[in-house]
């Protein structure tokens, strides 16, 4: 079967009260779209089809990687117009699947399962039930066989009566390209929107006595749409109960699992054990026996086995090696590769940074542009300063270097295998190996000292 997927992402999304286009705000830390996008190109689609209007037409540049279509409705006519400006550029003997990106908890197992089921029909529709119906239209099945849709009514257009069913519309319908183009066709524009609905084709298609079948779905959370800051927040509050939930299931430790936020794609391996308080954001690989403690940021990062992020640390883009210590209130900035047995105490800063194993930096210290050995200690307060005021520049400290607390190193600079620096240093030049370097100025005492007032 070929599969087309078109997906609407037209909509101005006033109610969110944002600059920012309604399918570009996050859930998990990916937008709206790129959730429903992932959804999609696991169906394996011939193409992925994304309609747009033209004031959010910048948007295309965040998804680049992404093989998609893309489609300009001109004027917010409607659903149906909108679908309407994709289908011309399809095959009409091929399928078509209609989804909404601001429905960004679809799951793909729910729309393999729709796509498959009864397969005879015309048009198939996913509904589901909701407790509280308001805003969705409401689906109205045909009394004499209730696996066929008679008609679906907007809120804004249904009575009373209507208004208390809560069988509803998600707007996800599947079809053949050339029975949907037909049926569109037929939509007018006569309701209180003056808008061309896609659910008109449900009505039109039960004239021309096709069969249009609901598949009743009971994932109601997976279904939810987006319209406001408040149902942003609800899908937030689902897509994070999910991934607790899943990583409790695999063996997660967490001590307080509702402070735990996942924005990305996390990895976690057995006996790790999460403190409260902690955010996981963008690709995050953790390994096994890894006890990240509380009030952490890890973000783009990999943290190999049997290591500890202590309280108040944040990790960003870099790699943590095997049996390492980083914190308390430790910042571990872009491209910092650690090897393993690292330590990186209570405020200490690394940027940039390769570190060998058995090096520890314990206490108030800047490493930043250093390429440092194996078995190195870095003493308190000591700084590496690679910034001139107009380039960055490179530190290298080489292996059992011994560097003495409050030294400054001026790159660029080589200190060389060996080197033990006095306290108090500052060093400008490069050394020789094994050697002892003392730079400060010499002790003076004055006896009798009186300050002048």
């Amino acid at each position: 079967m070929n599969l087309n997927v078109i997906i609407l992402a037209a909509g101005n999304g006033k109610r969110m009260h944002s600059t920012l286009p309604k399918v570009m705000h996050k859930v998990g830390g990916k937008t709206m779209l790129e959730h429903v996008l992932i959804s999609a190109k696991k169906l394996k689609p011939t193409s992925i089809n994304v309609v747009l209007n033209p004031k959010i037409e910048s948007l295309k540049e965040s998804f680049k990687s992404y093989d998609i279509h893309w489609h300009t409705q001109l004027e917010q006519k409607g659903t149906a117009d909108a679908v309407k400006t994709v289908l011309p550029s399809l095959k009409k003997d091929e399928k078509v699947l209609i989804l909404y990106a601001d429905t960004p908890l679809i799951d793909s197992n729910l729309l393999e399962t729709f796509i498959n089921y009864m397969p005879e029909s015309d048009v198939k529709v996913l509904t589901v039930e909701l407790e509280n119906p308001f805003g969705y239209g409401r689906i109205i099945r045909e009394q004499a066989e209730e696996e066929i849709v008679a008609k679906i009514i907007e809120e804004v257009e249904a009575d009373h009566i209507q208004k208390n069913i809560k069988e509803c519309n998600t707007g996800i319908i599947f079809s053949e390209v050339k029975k949907l183009s037909n049926l569109i066709s037929e939509v007018n524009n006569d309701n209180s929107k003056k808008e061309f609905y896609l659910t008109d084709i449900v009505s039109i298609a039960n004239a021309k006595e096709m069969m249009v079948v609901p598949l009743l779905s009971k994932e109601t959370n997976s279904l939810l749409g987006v319209n406001d800051k408040c149902q942003l927040e609800e899908t937030e509050q689902i897509f994070q109960n999910n991934k607790r939930k899943k990583f409790l299931q695999q063996g997660v430790t967490m001590l307080d699992s509702k402070s735990i936020f996942f924005k990305g794609d996390v990895e976690i391996g057995i006996d790790v054990e999460i403190e409260a308080n902690v955010i996981f954001e963008g690709n995050v690989k953790i390994g096994n026996n890894v006890q990240v403690k509380a009030n952490t940021i890890i973000k783009d990062s990999l943290i190999d086995d049997n290591s500890e992020i202590k309280p108040y640390s944040i990790v960003e883009d870099s790699s943590i090696g095997k049996n390492c210590n980083i914190g308390p209130f430790a910042r571990i900035r872009p491209n910092c590769n650690l090897e393993e047995n690292v330590g990186i105490g209570n405020f200490v800063e690394v940027k940039a940074s390769n570190i060998k194993k058995n090096t520890k930096a314990n206490h108030l210290t800047y490493l930043g542009d250093s390429d440092i050995g194996e078995n190195v200690n870095v003493g308190a307060g000591v700084i590496t300063c690679n910034y001139d005021g107009v380039d960055k520049h490179k530190t290298i400290i080489k292996d059992n270097v011994f560097i003495g607390s409050d030294s400054q190193l001026i790159a660029p600079i080589i200190v060389e295998e060996g080197v033990t620096i006095a306290a108090g240093s500052t060093i400008t030049e490069n050394s020789e190996k094994d050697s002892l370097l003392i730079a400060r100025s010499r002790q003076q005492e004055k006896k009798n000292w009186k300050k002048i007032r």
